[in-house]
């Protein structure tokens, strides 16, 4: 563990947090992508084999036989054994990458953030028990996400505010649990209350600040994936008209495997370190976290980092009422802005679809 300077905290603008942001990310790129590929990299090298393995069975028996293939039955035995697979490595994903890497993440931003820099397995070694309360908080989230949905359907009232509040949900109080369980120590079931309490306060800020980073998220991922696995498709063609078709499935498989591994291994750093010093600039502004840190320094004793985090508002008990009309003014308009984004979003596509095909018409 290396001391860095501690930073001058303060209530920070949309593009100065975007500027900390990256120049932390910058500064630790290896070391936050090290944290992550050391579970992603294996996971998805297990997740590629399933695929080759069962699915490319069942291709190589589609690809010799036409679409019916003399042995059915063998091509829907496949296919369930890969269903199977990759629903285990999603699993095992979720309790990894979701919980541990991204609890040892967080801790690892938010330690450098406040002064102290800590090395890939540190970050692992320092959280704990942590990662299994961001597990079991986003088993929680998945119920609640559930109850937003019946929500959703409650006419007029949850026609109007159910998109924007699920949107809110997924984008903004889930990725916080993350902080809070981590740094503060939060339960599972008090997690979403605490992120939801943080963000309230500043709910348009918050929202344009996660709409960013979902914009990088796009020009980072979504783009470049998509232009590689389009580039593959005009060079290679579809598997099924190649010469070798089950030689041409492992290499489009293993092409988009490998593309969807380094994008997601250069985004997924970036996000967490947004969504860590988001929650930081809220402690900031809501609770004068920054003055207890400056007290926490004037004592003549080492900061204990750790303590000064961890004395938060207590999750489950808000002092506010759950939801404001206010609050449900703002899910109205989060949601006519949600439909409006998917249609020109769809349209767009819709738009860039036609035109990719038109043009690969011409090869």
């Amino acid at each position: 563990m290396t001391a860095t300077p501690l930073p001058k905290l303060r209530p920070l603008s949309l593009g100065e947090l975007l500027d900390q942001v990256i120049r932390i990310y910058r500064r630790n790129f290896l070391t936050f992508v090290g944290i992550v590929a050391l579970v992603q990299i294996p996971l998805t090298i297990l997740q590629w084999l399933v695929t080759i393995v069962t699915f490319g069975s069942a291709f190589n028996r589609i690809s010799e036989f036409g679409a019916s293939p003399s042995d059915p039955t063998s091509v829907i035995n496949s296919s369930l054994l890969g269903g199977i697979g990759i629903f285990a490595v999603g699993i095992a994903s979720f309790v990894l990458v979701q919980g541990l890497a991204t609890a040892a993440l967080t801790r690892a931003i938010a330690d450098y953030y406040l002064g102290q820099k800590l090395s890939l397995m540190e970050a692992y070694r320092k959280i704990g028990n942590s990662w299994l309360s961001l597990i079991g908080a986003l088993l929680y989230a998945g119920l609640l996400s559930i109850g937003l949905m019946i929500w959703w359907i409650v006419p007029c009232i949850g026609w109007f505010t159910g998109l924007g509040i699920i949107f809110f949900f997924s984008s903004v109080i889930v990725p916080l649990m993350a902080p809070a369980i981590v740094l503060e120590g939060q339960s599972a079931r008090s997690a979403w209350r605490r992120a939801w309490n943080l963000s309230r306060q500043r709910f348009w800020w918050v929202m344009g600040f996660v709409f960013v980073l979902a914009i990088l998220g796009q020009l980072i991922i979504t783009g470049p994936s998509t232009l590689v696995n389009y580039l593959f498709q005009i060079v290679v063609g579809s598997p099924l008209e190649s010469a070798n078709p089950t030689n041409a499935y492992t290499l489009q498989t293993t092409v988009q495997t490998a593309v969807s591994l380094i994008f997601s291994l250069i985004y997924l750093p970036l996000q967490l370190t947004g969504i860590t010093l988001m929650y930081f600039d809220l402690r900031v502004r809501n609770e004068g976290f920054d003055l207890a840190l400056l007290a926490e320094s004037m004592s003549g004793q080492p900061i204990d980092h750790a303590a000064v985090m961890s004395n938060a508002p207590d999750g489950s008990r808000g002092s506010q009422e759950l939801v404001t009309s206010t609050e449900l003014g703002y899910f109205v308009l989060l949601s006519i802005a949600g439909f409006v984004i998917v249609f020109l979003v769809g349209g767009i596509f819709g738009l860039l679809g036609a035109g990719l095909m038109a043009a690969g018409g011409g090869f």
